[in-house]
């Protein structure tokens, strides 16, 4: 029997322990997961607001954006076939996203984007002010992207039930459990998924690097109740300075708003981030001025200083171990085109996606 320990159980721990759950029988795979917490999705998992952006911005290009339309293309699938296994609803949301934007040249740059995206065989919709206006009237905008394949769900419902469906499938989660070396786990192939606890891991194996692997960046989120906006569509909207924020309906008039993007912090969550982000989502539709604030929370995102997001593959000189962390704000977007690459990796040694350009 070959043994596979995974180090860390957010959203990319938890998904390949299930995928390679699903064929344990056949491969004759003895897999554990060790988490530090006491549950999964403790981490930027937790943190974050589980949008599925894959490709309505023109930032993803190139094999990053085969990745995580491959990564979309899996989730309707996915999510039907663990609501089937665990019974958990998932907040799973398929209203698609629409994207909103200050800039003067914004439609030029959405129309020539929705001819490059059509050739990747991905559908995005340019609305005008009729049609704004009509589908979206509390909205201060005369246009819009709208990205109907798109999603959204929420992290920790989805981390759990894939833990949950895992477990039932053999897999033995050990939680408060931490490493402090990998040399001292006993396992045929180890997976390191810990996001910025992977620092300290991988340190000792990669000598030649300087500064850690990965760098923390700060976020902060808000949960909020809105009467009467009746907004089932994810919002994304980008303000001219650069900045952005996402609002995520819920269901029961609840929404969430985030996040910060927070590369220098002392500490967080910050008040002063409250009335931030609730400005922010004010400025583009006046009903967030009723907003009730329910909850916030802040975490951090694992972002890569020296290669590219994310980090898939083998660690140098040691064929046995694989790393797959470092996807900063698209860790839940890119989880199953991940859990896909590292199942291949494990039980092939290769794999047909564009896993090598972010390798280390």
């Amino acid at each position: 029997m070959t043994t596979v320990t995974i180090v860390g159980c957010g959203v990319i721990g938890a998904l390949i322990a299930y995928e390679l759950s699903k064929d344990s029988q056949a491969n004759d795979l003895d897999i554990t997961v060790i988490e530090a917490n006491s549950q999964p999705a403790m981490g930027a998992t937790g943190a974050s607001l589980g949008v599925l952006m894959a490709a309505c911005s023109a930032k993803a290009k190139g094999d990053l954006v085969k990745l995580r339309l491959a990564s979309l293309s899996k989730y309707d699938r996915l999510i039907a076939e663990l609501t089937a296994q665990t019974k958990h609803d998932l907040l799973y949301n398929r209203h698609g996203i629409l994207s909103l934007y200050r800039s003067p040249d914004a439609e030029m740059k959405a129309r020539s984007l929705i001819e490059i995206r059509k050739e990747q065989g991905f559908e995005l919709q340019w609305l005008g002010k009729s049609q704004i206006a009509e589908q979206f009237p509390q909205w201060l905008t005369d246009s819009g992207l709208l990205s109907p394949c798109d999603r959204a769900l929420h992290p920790r419902k989805f981390a759990q039930a894939l833990v949950d469906a895992a477990t039932q499938n053999g897999v033995k989660f050990h939680w408060n459990t931490s490493v402090q070396n990998l040399e001292d786990l006993s396992s045929d192939h180890l997976v390191i998924t810990a996001g910025l606890g992977s620092n300290a891991l991988i340190a000792p194996l990669l000598r030649e690097q300087k500064q850690d692997l990965l760098q923390p960046v700060g976020g902060q989120a808000l949960r909020v109740k809105v009467p009467n906006l009746n907004l089932k569509t994810i919002v994304h909207a980008e303000n001219e300075d650069g900045s952005d924020i996402n609002i995520v309906p819920l269901g029961d008039d609840q929404y969430w708003l985030g996040a910060t993007v927070e590369f220098e912090y002392e500490q967080l969550p910050r008040e002063e981030n409250i009335a931030f982000l609730l400005e922010q989502a004010i400025a583009w539709c006046p009903a967030f001025a009723k907003a009730e604030v329910l909850e916030t929370w802040a975490g951090e995102r694992p972002r890569p200083q020296a290669t590219r997001a994310p980090i898939l593959g083998f660690i140098p000189n040691h064929p046995q171990m694989l790393i797959a962390t470092g996807h900063y704000r698209n860790g839940v977007m890119m989880a199953p085109v991940t859990a896909q690459i590292t199942k291949d990796l494990l039980l092939n040694g290769k794999s047909d996606l564009p896993w090598q350009p972010f390798s280390l």
